[in-house]
Protein backbone atom coordinates (compact mmCIF):
# COMPACT_ATOMS: atom_id res chain seq x y z
CA UNK A 1 0.00 0.00 0.00
CA UNK A 2 1.42 3.37 -0.93
CA UNK A 3 0.51 6.87 0.10
CA UNK A 4 -0.46 8.13 3.46
CA UNK A 5 -3.56 8.82 5.47
CA UNK A 6 -4.44 10.62 8.62
CA UNK A 7 -6.25 8.77 11.38
CA UNK A 8 -7.66 10.84 14.23
CA UNK A 9 -7.25 8.94 17.48
CA UNK A 10 -8.48 11.60 19.87
CA UNK A 11 -9.71 15.15 19.92
CA UNK A 12 -10.59 17.79 22.48
CA UNK A 13 -12.36 21.12 22.07
CA UNK A 14 -10.70 23.55 24.45
CA UNK A 15 -12.22 26.85 25.50
CA UNK A 16 -8.83 28.59 25.72
CA UNK A 17 -5.31 28.32 24.29
CA UNK A 18 -4.00 27.35 27.75
CA UNK A 19 -6.41 24.41 28.02
CA UNK A 20 -5.49 23.34 24.49
CA UNK A 21 -1.76 23.41 25.34
CA UNK A 22 -2.40 21.42 28.53
CA UNK A 23 -4.35 18.82 26.57
CA UNK A 24 -1.51 18.64 24.05
CA UNK A 25 1.01 17.97 26.83
CA UNK A 26 -1.16 15.21 28.33
CA UNK A 27 -1.82 13.70 24.89
CA UNK A 28 1.92 13.58 24.11
CA UNK A 29 2.48 11.68 27.37
CA UNK A 30 -0.40 9.29 26.64
CA UNK A 31 0.85 8.54 23.13
CA UNK A 32 4.37 7.95 24.44
CA UNK A 33 3.02 5.33 26.88
CA UNK A 34 1.10 3.65 24.05
CA UNK A 35 4.12 3.60 21.72
CA UNK A 36 6.45 2.16 24.35
CA UNK A 37 4.56 0.25 27.03
CA UNK A 38 6.50 -1.11 29.98
CA UNK A 39 8.22 -4.43 29.19
CA UNK A 40 6.70 -5.80 32.40
CA UNK A 41 3.14 -5.26 31.12
CA UNK A 42 0.97 -8.41 31.40
CA UNK A 43 0.46 -8.75 27.64
CA UNK A 44 4.24 -9.07 27.13
CA UNK A 45 4.69 -12.10 29.42
CA UNK A 46 4.65 -14.64 26.59
CA UNK A 47 6.43 -12.47 24.01
CA UNK A 48 10.12 -12.50 23.19
CA UNK A 49 11.36 -8.92 23.49
CA UNK A 50 14.44 -7.73 21.62
CA UNK A 51 16.48 -4.74 22.69
CA UNK A 52 16.89 -2.02 20.07
CA UNK A 53 20.10 -0.32 19.12
CA UNK A 54 20.99 3.29 19.87
CA UNK A 55 20.19 4.40 16.32
CA UNK A 56 16.62 3.11 16.40
CA UNK A 57 14.09 5.96 16.30
CA UNK A 58 12.25 6.48 19.58
CA UNK A 59 9.17 8.64 18.98
CA UNK A 60 8.08 7.96 22.57
CA UNK A 61 11.24 9.64 23.88
CA UNK A 62 10.64 12.66 21.64
CA UNK A 63 7.04 12.97 22.83
CA UNK A 64 8.08 12.74 26.48
CA UNK A 65 10.86 15.27 25.92
CA UNK A 66 8.36 17.72 24.41
CA UNK A 67 5.83 17.15 27.21
CA UNK A 68 8.52 17.64 29.88
CA UNK A 69 9.91 20.85 28.42
CA UNK A 70 8.46 24.07 29.82
CA UNK A 71 10.05 26.03 26.96
CA UNK A 72 8.34 23.92 24.29
CA UNK A 73 5.03 24.10 26.15
CA UNK A 74 5.28 27.91 26.39
CA UNK A 75 6.12 28.10 22.68
CA UNK A 76 3.00 26.09 21.85
CA UNK A 77 0.95 28.31 24.15
CA UNK A 78 2.25 31.53 22.55
CA UNK A 79 1.56 30.11 19.08
CA UNK A 80 -2.03 29.25 20.01
CA UNK A 81 -2.59 32.61 21.71
CA UNK A 82 -1.47 34.25 18.46
CA UNK A 83 -4.29 32.41 16.68
CA UNK A 84 -2.03 29.99 14.82
CA UNK A 85 -2.23 26.19 14.59
CA UNK A 86 0.44 24.11 16.34
CA UNK A 87 1.89 20.77 15.24
CA UNK A 88 4.03 18.34 17.22
CA UNK A 89 5.27 15.58 14.92
CA UNK A 90 7.57 12.61 15.55
CA UNK A 91 8.42 9.59 13.42
CA UNK A 92 9.86 6.11 13.48
CA UNK A 93 10.83 3.90 10.53
CA UNK A 94 7.39 3.51 8.97
CA UNK A 95 4.99 5.91 10.66
CA UNK A 96 4.62 9.52 11.61
CA UNK A 97 2.74 10.51 14.76
CA UNK A 98 1.33 13.99 15.18
CA UNK A 99 -0.48 15.94 17.82
CA UNK A 100 -2.16 18.91 16.17
CA UNK A 101 -4.06 21.80 17.61
CA UNK A 102 -6.26 23.72 15.20
CA UNK A 103 -7.52 27.16 16.09
CA UNK A 104 -11.21 27.32 15.29
CA UNK A 105 -12.80 30.61 14.27
CA UNK A 106 -15.19 32.08 16.81
CA UNK A 107 -17.72 34.85 16.60
CA UNK A 108 -16.65 38.04 18.26
CA UNK A 109 -19.07 39.51 20.79
CA UNK A 110 -21.21 42.47 19.80
CA UNK A 111 -19.88 45.89 20.81
CA UNK A 112 -21.23 47.13 24.14
CA UNK A 113 -24.52 48.95 23.90
CA UNK A 114 -25.48 47.52 20.51
CA UNK A 115 -28.11 44.89 19.98
CA UNK A 116 -27.62 42.27 17.34
CA UNK A 117 -30.51 41.07 15.24
CA UNK A 118 -30.91 37.69 13.66
CA UNK A 119 -30.78 37.71 9.85
CA UNK A 120 -34.11 37.55 8.08
CA UNK A 121 -35.49 34.06 7.83
CA UNK A 122 -33.78 32.73 10.95
CA UNK A 123 -34.84 32.29 14.51
CA UNK A 124 -38.28 31.91 16.00
CA UNK A 125 -41.11 33.76 14.32
CA UNK A 126 -44.71 33.94 15.33
CA UNK A 127 -47.30 32.93 12.87
CA UNK A 128 -50.29 35.23 12.64
CA UNK A 129 -53.34 33.98 14.49
CA UNK A 130 -56.51 34.11 12.53
CA UNK A 131 -59.71 34.35 14.43
CA UNK A 132 -62.70 32.94 12.82
CA UNK A 133 -66.14 33.71 14.05
CA UNK A 134 -68.31 30.68 14.04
Amino acid sequence: MSGSREVILAYYRASSPRLAARWMRAEAQRLARLLAPAPTAPHFRSVLLVATGPTCPRPDDELLAWAGSDERYEHALRTLQAGKDYLLSVADYDAQYAVRVYVLPTQSPAPAGRRTHAPAGTGRHRKPRWRFNR
